[in-house]
């Protein structure tokens, strides 16, 4: 498996074309001198809530592809046994195969109940990795119904976007960019045209299986691999970005109406008299049903020309990965290729 051009900052809303235009050319560099991208690979990473010196505070980062960060019972430093504790869960950095172990971990834990994910949710914050490793983790985040959100100052570009899809509800306080998956490799591949469409239909079918429009499919692909997008608040709507797939808010809905003994029609009357919701959909005159909240907690986060939208909080201290020195702004899809 190959990654694209390396990714680090990009451009926002409006600016420049001359911006744009140095953005391309550092890619273009990086690729023509056969630089890999040098962001830390992808980490899917957990703290949980400990007692101490008599506080409450959350542990240290422990890794879910560590064996000995995922041994229960877990001794503590008093001597205390745990056999289950609730985590904080968030994954970092550029996505590789690995992650998706770690995500099956991740898995295990949970069914097992070893483990319970704090507000049901994981945090995604990354610049790119490999297409289908990050298809992965967002099919097993669909299996074990957890929501996915990208804190106010983080942000999910390029195949980060495929994992946090996986999300059963969605949450949006930072930047969500996409463009189309490339081969980063040169190689002389015969077919490669074919690989290529290959590609297609494995994302095309990830985006209709997630239930997500096929315009989202279609964006992505008009996007060109040394470019990106970072989606406005309206892209996050149309797209589902932000908030639930209609198949998923219509069995939320069904859930509400049947909790409170009354029809769907009725409960959707009610939703329909509530007060605006905070967030992308601040102002559309449709709350969020009761199912659909539980799944938030925690502090509000603030995106900048737009409503407060309220998230599980970040955990304290989490590192964010910074770019190193020699990397070239541009962006970053990893795709399946020839080895």
């Amino acid at each position: 498996m190959q990654r694209g051009c390396g990714a680090s900052r990009y451009p926002r809303a409006g600016s420049s074309p001359a911006v744009g235009h140095r953005l391309i050319a550092n890619c273009a560099l990086l690729l023509a001198l056969g630089l890999q991208s040098s962001d830390p690979r992808a980490e899917l990473a957990f703290r949980s809530a400990e007692r101490i010196n008599g506080q409450q505070q959350w542990s240290a980062p422990r890794r879910y592809d560590l064996p000995a960060d995922t041994t229960y019972p877990r001794t503590l430093a008093d001597g205390t046994q745990i056999v289950s504790e609730e985590v904080q869960v968030y994954l970092r950095g550029n996505i590789t195969l690995r992650d998706v172990y770690a995500a099956k971990v991740m898995e295990s834990l949970v069914k097992r109940g070893r483990q319970k994910l704090a507000g049901n949710a994981v945090s995604l914050s990354g610049n790119g990795g490999d297409v289908d490793a990050a298809m992965e983790v967002g099919r097993l985040l669909r299996r074990l119904g957890v929501s996915t959100y990208v804190a106010r100052e983080d942000q999910c570009l390029s195949s980060c976007v495929f994992a946090f899809m996986g999300g059963d509800q969605r949450a949006v306080a930072g930047r969500i960019g996409i463009h189309r998956p490339y081969f980063s490799s040169t190689h002389d591949v015969t077919n490669r045209r074919s690989y290529y469409r290959q590609l297609q239909k494995r994302l095309q079918q990830y985006v209709e299986e997630l239930d997500f429009p096929v315009s989202l499919y279609e964006a992505l692909m008009a996007v060109p691999p040394e470019s990106i997008r970072i989606l406005s608040a309206a892209d996050l709507r149309k797209y589902y970005l932000h908030g639930m797939s209609p198949p998923a808010e219509e069995e939320a809905d069904a859930l509400a109406a049947r909790n409170q003994g009354i029809s769907v029609l009725e409960y959707l009357q009610q939703k329909a008299q509530a007060q605006p919701c905070a967030g992308v959909f601040g102002g559309d005159g449709a709350c969020e049903s009761d199912a659909q909240k539980a799944v938030r907690s925690g502090a509000t986060a603030t995106v900048p020309d737009r409503e407060p939208v309220h998230l599980p909080p970040v955990p304290d201290g989490v590192a964010r990965k910074e770019p190193a020195d020699n990397e070239g702004p541009g962006a970053t899809l990893g795709a399946s290729g020839p080895r």
